[in-house]
């Protein structure tokens, strides 16, 4: 594409827009060449992009609240279109997309605006005219976005019954790579137990790490749980460990890797969901997935093939599909998953789609 160049920024990445970066940008590198590729990422979270050699990493300062952080996060997407004025912007997350499409649109940026939301604002609980106000303001600003990724059918249908304008509204799956990173030691392991259940992602409301704390306790001994990640938000989601499950922190792709091979599924209580990356990174290991009927979720697991699709909010029933399973019965589920994963979800195809959609 010889001068083509791509500016990525977000508010935050933690969790499923790290995994997108880390899997997209090599591709990216690979297609557009040394030096058209920058990132925009808090400065605290750097450490959860690799270091590319080819890939400018521009980081802001992200301690100053959501509403501050994206501020800061205009302020310095500004700065690098200023230098380098890029052909392409594509913005990731809500708070991103609600503050540097303005800045872009005033300064009359003469590039094309992606933006991906990851899950729009009005799939979260909200009373009845914050739903409309959000919706009134994503319908503002795709007057001043040229394409509006959606990562999800549900994400797609949503959009349009909010009345967004469907012409600007493309369907891309998310991927990952076809193989997976090398695996590296981790220092936890899971109880004696019947089944081994992991939880990978943020200790925040939206992920219902509450509600696994619950299931754990009604599902009783022969369940054990890890749970991987830590609490983002600060967002009031009380957690309560039973004596059935420990918790390992944020691990490595590498030490998630080794996870993957020690469990037998993975579970994923999120109340509103896009997409659910983690669970597609599941698959690619050969797990079973146990997940919440929200959003994209209900398209990524094939219920009663590859894993189990439970009622939201719902520790009751979240915990009776963890004691129906065994091992075996993961296992086969876990097999139908690889090859789903391999059918729908590489990533390649995303980054072909996006190039097309760039231009």
């Amino acid at each position: 594409m010889g001068s083509f160049s791509i500016v990525h920024c977000a508010e935050t990445i933690k969790g499923g827009i790290a995994t997108y970066l880390r899997e997209l940008l090599p591709l990216q590198l690979q297609a557009f060449g040394v030096g058209a590729v920058t990132v925009v990422i808090p400065a605290s979270q750097r450490c959860q992009l690799p270091a590319l050699d080819g890939v400018k990493v521009v980081t802001f300062d992200d301690s100053k609240g959501r509403v501050g952080n994206a501020l800061a996060l205009a302020r310095a997407v500004a700065a690098e279109v200023k230098r380098t004025r890029p052909a392409v912007v594509h913005i990731h997350s809500t708070f991103a997309g609600a503050t540097v499409r303005p800045w872009l649109a005033a300064q009359r940026y003469a590039g094309k605006v992606v933006y991906c939301p990851h899950g729009w604002a009005w799939d979260r609980p909200m009373s009845g005219w914050k739903r409309r106000l959000v919706s009134w303001i994503e319908r503002l600003l795709a007057r001043v976005t040229d394409q509006i990724v959606c990562i999800s059918g549900h994400e797609r249908q949503a959009a349009i019954g909010y009345g967004l304008d469907a012409s600007k509204l493309a369907l891309v799956l998310n991927g990952i790579a076809l193989e997976r990173p090398g695996a590296e030691p981790v220092a936890v392991s899971w109880p004696e137990s019947r089944l081994k259940v992991l939880f990978v992602g943020r200790f925040d409301r939206q992920k219902g790490v509450d509600l696994l704390g619950q299931a754990l306790e009604l599902a009783g001994p022969q369940v054990s749980a890890v749970l991987a990640g830590d609490a983002v938000l600060a967002d009031g989601a009380a957690i309560a460990l039973p004596a059935n499950s420990l918790k390992a922190g944020w691990v490595t792709p590498g030490q998630l890797e080794t996870l993957f091979d020690q469990a037998d599924l993975l579970v994923m209580p999120s109340r509103w969901e896009g997409f659910g990356l983690i669970a597609v990174e599941a698959m690619r290991a050969g797990l079973a997935v146990v997940a919440s009927r929200v959003g994209g979720l209900a398209e990524v697991v094939e219920h009663g093939v590859s894993g189990i699709l439970v009622p939201p909010d719902n520790a009751a029933s979240l915990a009776e599909a963890l004691r129906s399973l065994t091992p075996e019965q993961c296992r086969q589920m876990g097999e139908a998953g690889r090859q789903r994963f391999e059918r729908l979800f590489v990533v390649s195809r995303v980054s072909s789609e996006l190039a097309a959609l760039y231009r």
